[in-house]
């Protein structure tokens, strides 16, 4: 029953948007962008299918080097409701989703002692006020809805491999119990340059369609 009313609450999504909007480059061009299709063995999953997943992946029109430390997942859209993003990651605020509004909202919470400790040794970081707040968005795609969060709070492992931002998001198909979820770096260093992929990604995001079929040998 549980499951049944978190689905209700999800909004039926028809078409990209992205909220709030976001200021893409000037040279973004819907015309530069590499045509993904995820089967079940490029992605990790458990007893849930999210068969085909299609989506566009845009670029800068110079190149299409993305991070490689993607991880793509299909997860049942009961946890991925449950989880929100922030269990983890030992930072004073969570991703939750607000069934009253069908949006994910950002809650702020205090750190117990423990919690405050491990955050400084997790991040490498000498007090908390280095921390920086989380940018959420609510993103709408082809047949999906749900959020992505852009974390510019590195664990120390990873900030010493040369990991500057990260982006995680999660989208539930419409009437559907399956959530396709990723993470990874979004900024990469292309011969000595620091090139960003957040906005690119987040676009890609709106184009996302989820539960296609497989094609039968004759259609192939």
């Amino acid at each position: 029953m549980k499951k049944l009313l978190l689905l209700m609450a999800i909004p039926f999504c028809s078409s990209g948007k992205i909220i709030p909007e976001i200021n893409t480059p000037d040279s973004f061009s819907k015309l530069s962008f590499d045509q993904l299709t995820l089967h079940r063995g490029n992605y990790l999953a458990d007893a849930v299918d999210c068969k085909i997943i299609s989506l566009k992946l845009f670029h800068p029109a110079d190149n299409n080097k993305y991070p490689p430390s993607t991880s793509w997942l299909c997860l049942f859209a009961v946890d991925a409701f449950s989880n929100g993003y922030g269990p983890g990651q030992v930072l004073p605020e969570k991703i939750y989703f607000d069934k009253k509004t069908g949006l994910w909202k950002k809650k702020s919470y205090t750190l117990n002692r423990e919690s405050k400790q491990r955050s400084l040794e997790f991040y490498g970081i000498k007090s908390l006020s280095e921390l920086q707040p989380l940018d959420l968005y609510n993103i709408q795609s082809v047949n999906a809805c749900g959020y992505a969060v852009v974390n510019r709070n590195i664990p120390l492992r990873e900030k010493q491999k040369g990991v500057k931002k990260k982006l995680s998001f999660c989208l539930i198909q419409n009437q559907s119990y399956s959530a396709f979820c990723g993470f990874g770096s979004i900024v990469n260093l292309i011969d000595g340059k620091e090139v960003d992929f957040t906005p690119y990604m987040l676009k890609s995001l709106e184009t996302v369609e989820m539960g296609l079929p497989e094609k039968s040998n004759d259609q192939q």
